[in-house]
């Protein structure tokens, strides 16, 4: 344990990892690890992915840093592949997922001159405070009242909830595709597109926070692109946008941008040379390595071969960011796995195991997890 006492201490691994390969995390004993947690769904790309590397080294020694006051092309090229690849308008680059639905909530409550903003039972959408208004997961709420903004919450896919929900004062409708934290629970079918049309008959604005479900992590290029008739108004992403890099976004319709003037909303180092020219190589090697059908191929195996299981009652999720539902308490599990040499999450459902492995994870890897995983439920 490290002589400085960090805050949520019970949270860490009881080893010290020192590098990384590939899928593979390596601790201080030389011990190596299969990450199927991936940093919090961070690390798309796995560790150290040559191209990765290369695009920061290379902008490191051209242009390391100058605000936005100043256009770069590199910041150019990196919104417009961004742009492109999430089907949105406009991209605002910050430094974080929370940064990012600070915005969007902002943004929203401006254009439609209302407050309130509905948002659904066991969502999860960040620790700052104006986030934690419309966070419902957990102790996080609870732990910091009075949270900022008003809000309403209503159960993930009740269309008659929402809608009695809805009111002259509702600034928007706010959602994950997939809910990470509650143990990676998606919206209903159909669910995404009941909120577009709901939104439409409210003068409401339609958030989606993708920062764990965007850029690739579901088998899609974005969450809601599995139902694409949702159209969001507001879209963040951050997490495997960086693939390790510390970068995020807002992501919006014209519409939505035209709302917005010059200076209204800044941030130093979001949009940074080094961020963007990560946030174009991530988006390059997704394209160039096949990575979107690679993760969806990833959830198929596993979830196919993980409801064979004695003690796996459900499977829930796509692509890369999966849900293992068994039939006693996960963290347990979890340890099991550990000492089997396989790096997992745990979610608020304790009896859920939470996947969110690289897009890169090998076929040997996931031979490795089915194995422990049978080991472990049998022990």
């Amino acid at each position: 344990m490290p002589a400085l006492k960090l805050l949520a201490e019970s949270s860490l691994l009881p080893m010290t990892i020192v590098r990384g390969e590939g899928s593979r995390l390596f601790d201080a004993d030389d011990r190596a690890y299969w990450d199927f947690y991936g940093g919090h769904a961070v690390a798309l790309l796995g560790q150290g992915h040559p191209a990765w590397v290369e695009a920061l080294a290379s902008q490191a020694a051209t242009l390391s840093f100058i605000t936005t006051v100043a256009p770069v092309p590199v910041r150019d090229a990196a919104i417009d592949a961004l742009c492109g690849f999430t089907r949105m308008d406009r991209a605002f680059l910050v430094n974080s997922g929370a940064e990012a639905n600070e915005a969007a909530l902002k943004i929203a409550r401006k254009a439609t001159g209302r407050g309130v903003v509905v948002a659904m039972e066991h969502g999860f959408h960040g620790r700052t405070m104006a986030c934690l208004g419309v966070t419902h997961a957990g102790h996080y709420r609870s732990d910091h009242e009075p949270v900022h903004g008003a809000a309403r919450f209503v159960p993930l896919g009740d269309t008659d909830a929402l809608r009695a929900a809805m009111g002259p004062d509702v600034a928007a409708v706010m959602l994950e595709p997939i809910q990470g934290i509650a143990g990676a629970v998606p919206a209903p079918d159909g669910f995404l597109a009941a909120c577009r049309s709901i939104c439409d008959e409210h003068g409401a604005v339609l958030i989606l926070d993708e920062v764990q479900t965007g850029i690739a992590r579901t088998g899609l290029p974005m969450g809601w692109h599995a139902e694409p008739a949702c159209a969001p108004d507001l879209v963040t992403v951050g997490k495997s946008l960086g693939s390790g890099f510390p970068v995020a976004a807002l992501l919006c319709t014209e519409a939505m941008a035209a709302t917005v003037s010059p200076g209204e909303h800044g941030t130093t180092f979001g949009g940074a040379p080094l961020a963007a020219a990560v946030v174009k190589a991530v988006i390059d090697t997704i394209h160039r390595e096949g990575l979107v059908a690679r993760a969806a191929a990833l959830g198929e195996r596993i979830s196919r071969e993980a409801r064979a299981l004695t003690g796996v009652l459900d499977v829930r999720g796509r692509g890369a960011l999966i849900g293992i539902v068994l039939d006693r308490p996960a963290a347990a599990v979890a340890r099991d796995l550990r000492g089997r040499g396989i790096l997992t999450g745990t979610a608020a459902d304790p009896r859920c195991l939470r996947l969110c492995p690289p897009a890169v994870m090998p076929d040997e890897g996931v031979d490795a997890l089915i194995t422990a995983l049978q080991e472990a439920l049998s022990a």
